[in-house]
């Protein structure tokens, strides 16, 4: 059910009350989306214990202050990771499990948007690994810290409900390269990888979102800084700001409208009001043609062969 901003503001204040005590976990938490989510949740909930992962130390050490100023009754950390390489997501990972027991939530938004392809040394463009396959990754190995917490929550920010019509021998984008494959692709794989996810895993819900537009540095930063700033100014009027997102991602990371499996559906496909976005018939087509299967063992089968 979508919501409005007010009652998302009313549900975000009450936090310090309904929810005094959470352990968050930010992948690609050191710009925009992920930041703002992670600021907004360190001063929202009265004990938070929050960790980052990104790749820029300095912009990371910048939002953990960020977090400190916002609730000083916190616990704070950054790690850098390069997640284009699954072997330093596997040595964070476990890292991580030394520092937490139990885990609430996971929020994954790592990556640009691909205009052309970069690949890394398995032959997979960077942003389709960092998009998908190492957010995947973080969810599999931190699943038991998961499962280990009362109401625990993946949230992947990426492109929910714009999933597109995907090839068994394209899943790594090696046949085909374009933008459109390049976003279309993953999309399609975080919705079809979640509902078997939420099938295996029955305590913990999954969330695909599609933030809306947001004015982030995601333009520059994946288009370049002159046709980025265009493109940023061009969009402006129908974006909101990172901060509003932030409030917005905090509701979702927080709100018992998204139950796991063992009480409801278990994975999601929404806006970032919460609203459904799910095309129905492009994903019963998918399920149809058995791709959630297909798309996990291919999953699988890269881990297998980036980690040999």
């Amino acid at each position: 059910m979508a919501q409005t901003l007010t009652q998302v503001r009313e549900w975000n204040a009450a936090l310090k009350s309904t929810r005094p005590e959470m352990v968050a976990l930010f992948v690609g938490g050191t710009s925009g989306i992920g930041e703002h989510t992670a600021i907004n949740l360190a001063g929202a909930v009265k004990k938070p214990t929050i960790y980052i992962i990104g790749r820029n130390e300095a912009a990371g050490t910048q939002v953990v202050d960020a977090m400190k100023n916002a609730n000083p009754d916190g616990t704070y950390g950054f790690k850098a990771v390069d997640m284009s390489n699954l072997r330093n997501v596997d040595e964070a990972c476990e890292e991580l499990k030394t520092r937490f027991k139990a885990l609430d939530l996971l929020f994954l938004s790592a990556g640009a948007i691909s205009i052309s392809k970069n690949e890394t040394a398995i032959g997979i463009d960077v942003n389709h690994m960092t998009r998908y396959y190492s957010r995947m990754r973080f969810v599999e190995n931190l699943m038991p810290a998961l499962e280990a917490a009362t109401s625990p929550r993946v949230i992947s920010i990426l492109a929910g409900g714009k999933e597109i019509m995907i090839e068994e021998d394209n899943l790594d984008l090696s046949k085909k390269f374009s933008l459109s494959e390049a976003n279309g692709y993953p999309a399609s794989m975080t919705s079809l990888a979640f509902e078997v996810l939420a099938s295996q895993h029955p305590s913990v819900s999954f969330l695909h979102v599609f933030p809306g537009l947001v004015s982030t540095p995601l333009m520059k930063k994946s288009m370049g800084s002159v046709l980025g700033t265009i493109l940023g100014f061009l969009t402006m009027p129908m974006s909101i700001s990172a901060k509003e997102s932030g409030e917005w991602q905090t509701w979702l990371s927080t709100s018992p409208n998204f139950v796991p499996k063992n009480s409801g559906q278990g994975a999601y496909i929404v806006n970032h009001d919460g609203k459904d976005s799910t095309n129905q018939s492009l994903m019963a087509q998918l399920r149809e043609k058995g791709f959630p299967e297909i798309v996990w063992k291919h999953t699988q089968d890269i881990f297998t062969r980036a980690l040999k």
